[in-house]
């Protein structure tokens, strides 16, 4: 079973631009059939994944995309 941060990171490389930790919340909530995430969650998570995803200036999340 995945974990919630690969849950995170799924919903992240999905997604056609970077998102907000509320608009993240709201798809891993609706994901994973629940209610218990909250922006503020989303944010430590964020937080502690280093170098896998990158904020951007507006406080939207991006996954750092890899370049040759």
């Amino acid at each position: 079973m995945p974990t919630h941060e690969e849950h995170i990171l799924h919903i992240l490389r999905e997604a056609p631009e970077p998102l907000f930790p509320s608009e993240i919340a709201a798809r891993l909530n609706r994901e994973l059939q629940l209610d218990a995430f909250a922006p503020m969650d989303i944010v430590k998570r964020l937080q502690n994944m280093g170098e896998r995803v990158a904020r951007v200036a507006d406080g939207r999340w991006t996954v750092k995309r890899l370049t040759r």
